[in-house]
């Protein structure tokens, strides 16, 4: 089935200006559940309730409140908020060209596809070569229903694909989280957790390889609850503890992948290790044959 564009919009940069369609360039595929009678197995219906006069009350009784502090609001009514709205409905402006990696992913918020529309296929095809030919992106802004919205713009396979993008007040600042800078790393582990970055590095993104296990469990158990199967529960799969030795879980980690840790250990070895004296530097099997003797 042909995928129904969501919107529509037009790119405009300079002088130019590119009609394009919106399609969804993602979905979720997440399981979820509706709540039901225990009873019945009848599904449940949410009222509006209000608490001050203890009823169930009708949607047409509702206003719009914006909290402006703990318990105080302000009303707006359907036709102050449309006068809120911007004018310039399904504008995409261009305001700037810059390298992808300058924008970090924390910043992408929805996708979608951009599609040519045959009036202006031309002009689509240009600015899609232009800008996977110089490495660049394009950040503007998008209104779209009366809001104004961040987006950017980049190549994607043989076309374009847009990106809402969150304004900088909405992203956390990363500061506020503990991310241990003043932990001192060895080098020593260092080494051996760059190897086994090495080890673990693929030629290319393939998210094929993965699957939502979770989601495949739920709809297991439910073709067995439909077909009328026993139900059992998998047994818990053992918590992992944690690491106390960063060095030999890295150790093991490579092991593990095939490979080996002797140089890296024989280094961290001859720089920690006591000198040994030239009795105990014997091979044990030397040492008993020695003690043999008369």
């Amino acid at each position: 089935m042909a995928s129904r564009p969501i919107g529509t919009g037009n790119i405009s940069f300079g002088l130019v200006s590119i009609p394009v369609k919106l399609f969804s360039a993602t979905r979720s595929r997440s399981v979820s559940f509706n709540l039901l009678h225990k009873k019945d197995q009848s599904r449940i219906q949410q009222k509006i309730y209000c608490p001050v006069d203890d009823a169930i009350i009708d949607r047409s009784e509702l206003v719009r409140g914006f909290e402006i502090e703990k318990g105080r609001y302000v009303t707006f009514t359907d036709e102050e908020l449309k006068n809120l709205e911007a004018r310039n409905e399904h504008a995409i402006e261009i305001t700037e060209f810059l390298p992808l990696e300058q924008v970090d992913p924390v910043y992408f918020e929805e996708s979608f596809y951009l599609g040519a529309e045959p009036s202006a296929a031309k002009a689509y095809r240009l600015l899609a070569d232009a800008m996977r030919q110089s490495g660049r992106v394009a950040l503007g802004r998008y209104t779209m229903r009366g809001k104004e919205h961040l987006v950017l713009i980049r190549p994607y396979g043989k076309g374009l694909m847009l990106h809402t993008v969150y304004y900088a007040d909405e992203v956390r600042p990363a500061e506020d989280v503990n991310q241990a800078e003043n932990e001192a790393v060895k080098e020593a582990e260092l080494t051996l957790a760059k190897r086994l970055i090495d080890e673990l590095t693929g030629k290319e993104f393939d998210p094929s390889k993965y699957h939502d296990h979770y989601r495949e469990r739920v709809l297991q158990l439910a073709q067995q609850k439909v077909a009328g199967q026993e139900v059992t529960e998998p047994a818990p799969e053992p918590r992992r503890g944690q690491v106390i030795d960063l060095m030999s879980a890295l150790k093991a980690s490579l092991e593990k992948r095939g490979a080996t840790a002797s140089e890296a250990q024989s280094t961290s070895e001859s720089k920690a290790a006591p000198a040994r004296s030239p009795r105990s530097s014997r091979p044990s099997s030397e040492r008993r044959r020695a003690g043999g003797r008369k």
